[in-house]
């Protein structure tokens, strides 16, 4: 079942195109509009699991470009800190953001190499 799931997701699009735009929301959304977090460094977990399912998706997608969906997607959330600071209202950059969210790319490539090591999607790709 869970091997179906990703071979889907391998060869469908709009999932990781809908995560990305998700993503774009999520640090859009103004801060004090936002729940109050329900531990310390709550923001920073929701970025590592943002950034995870963002470069499993494109990884599935791109396996034979998986280095380089890493590195955009460190860029993506380095762009996205300095994208919030220019917007008008409560938004900040926060290196901490990037670090998390560089954590978050690493944790969604390790799962790739796992899922691809073990699920064999490469033999199930057309």
């Amino acid at each position: 079942m869970l091997g179906s799931l990703l071979i889907w997701l391998s060869r469908h699009r709009w999932p990781a195109r809908l995560w990305t735009f998700l993503i774009m929301v999520a640090c859009t959304w103004p801060g004090k509009e936002l729940p109050d977090a329900p531990v310390t460094y709550f923001d920073k977990i929701v970025h590592v699991g943002m950034f995870a399912g963002w470069t499993l998706l494109w990884t599935l997608l791109k396996p034979r470009q998986s280095t380089l969906v890493a590195v955009v997607g460190i860029l993506f959330g380095v762009f996205i800190e300095f994208y919030q600071q220019m917007l008008p209202f409560d938004r900040s950059f926060d290196w901490w953001d990037i670090v998390a969210d560089a954590g978050g790319v690493v944790v969604g490539y390790l799962l790739f190499v796992l899922v691809n090591k073990y699920a064999d999607l490469s033999q199930q790709r057309v």
